[in-house]
């Protein structure tokens, strides 16, 4: 039976807690309490929960509410519960206030194919979330043919709310940092030559042709593209200056005399309308965004998207409109433009990254070889 003591030394204000523990050793621990009444209230407490895990029933749950009736018999907050759907959802809300709708959607279907691998046990509580359950997410998600990268993509979004969580102090580790990411095979874009972009520009509308100079000359993603208007422009400076949706970065590109010319061809008479005034309301994704649509331009030029196979449901094409931003960098790279100012102008933050869309032709390679002392 539990019993109180005072620390015979002297040495403590505190009343101990004298109880039997499941393994029958007789256990002596300070209550923090000075008060008698309510270090009686906590050592009954612990009393009761040892006798309940000896016998094999002390469940989360119970344990939780034992150390919740300890923290009120001492004046303090009780342990916050949430379970795994209204944290994941919760997280969810405040991300999609904060970040562009296309990064808000992609959140969203990896949170709801979290919780729908879980099945029951989303209504868990959070911190019921076990690696075992991280692995079958990574499963579950391989098995529906996604590609391994966006298994990856996922997995990553589900560790970032789970350390949220851990820093909340909700959790006390995060299940999901003991789990591998999978291997992701990378597929690497290719560029366009000077004559497929020749090509290009023969036949498309002229809406297009401002796009494939623009996606040429100054490097943008196609959603970035479509979004540019004449305040983007400054003519007398020769710079367009816009800030990228995806990272938020804000890049200022010299016009080039091409895309000046073409510029001063178009300009009407409304300062704040599009550049591209027929694709600035159009999806840049979906069987009828504006990817699908430059895809169909390329076919109709005679280019091939060079497709190959990344998952079981999915294809990638080494060519795409996103190919005129590689062609973007790599052709100031093949003029021997320094990787500082290829970053600035692309608006790239680390040299990884930018080093996937420098696509160094053979020629400058060989200048580079031949400039060596011979010996």
């Amino acid at each position: 039976m539990a019993s109180l003591h005072k620390d015979p030394r002297g040495r403590s204000p505190y009343w101990y807690c004298a109880f039997t523990l499941p393994n029958g050793r007789r256990c002596l621990k300070s209550t923090k309490q000075t008060d008698r009444k309510k270090a009686s209230d906590i050592c009954r407490a612990w009393e009761k929960a040892a006798e309940a895990a000896g016998r094999g029933n002390l469940t989360a749950v119970q344990a939780t509410k034992v150390l919740n009736e300890i923290l009120e018999s001492a004046g303090e907050e009780p342990i916050r519960h949430k379970s795994v759907r209204d944290f994941f959802l919760n997280w969810l809300s405040g991300k999609q206030q904060a970040k562009k709708p296309t990064t808000g959607r992609h959140y969203k279907k990896a949170i709801q194919e979290f919780l729908a691998s879980l099945g029951a046990r989303a209504d868990k509580p959070l911190n019921a979330v076990t690696p075992a359950d991280i692995e079958h997410f990574r499963n579950f998600r391989s098995e529906q043919g996604v590609s391994a990268a966006t298994v990856k993509l996922d997995l990553k979004l589900v560790r970032s709310v789970l350390n949220t969580a851990r820093r909340q102090a909700l959790i006390l580790h995060n299940p999901a940092e003991a789990v591998d990411l999978p291997l992701v095979k990378s597929n690497e874009r290719d560029v366009f030559t000077p004559d497929d972009l020749r090509a290009l520009l023969k036949i498309a509308s002229p809406d297009w042709k401002t796009a494939i100079l623009l996606g040429y000359y100054v490097g943008p993603r196609l959603g970035d593209v479509v979004s540019l208007t004449w305040t983007n422009v400054d003519l007398a400076d020769g710079v367009i200056f816009y800030t990228q949706g995806k990272t938020g970065k804000k890049v200022v590109v010299p016009i080039h005399p091409d895309l000046e010319e073409h510029l001063l061809r178009i300009a009407g008479d409304n300062p704040s309308g599009f550049l591209c005034s027929s694709l600035g309301q159009i999806s840049t994704g979906g069987q009828r965004g504006l990817s699908k649509r430059f895809a169909a331009l390329m076919a109709q030029a005679g280019i091939d998207q060079r497709q190959i196979q990344s998952s079981r449901n999915h294809k990638f094409s080494q060519l795409s409109f996103h190919s005129l931003r590689h062609s973007f960098s790599s052709a100031l790279a093949n003029l021997g433009i320094s990787a500082d100012v290829r970053m600035k102008l692309t608006g790239h933050k680390s040299v990884d990254v930018h080093g996937r869309y420098t696509h160094m032709q053979l020629e400058p390679l060989k200048k580079a070889i031949a400039s060596l002392p011979r010996l």
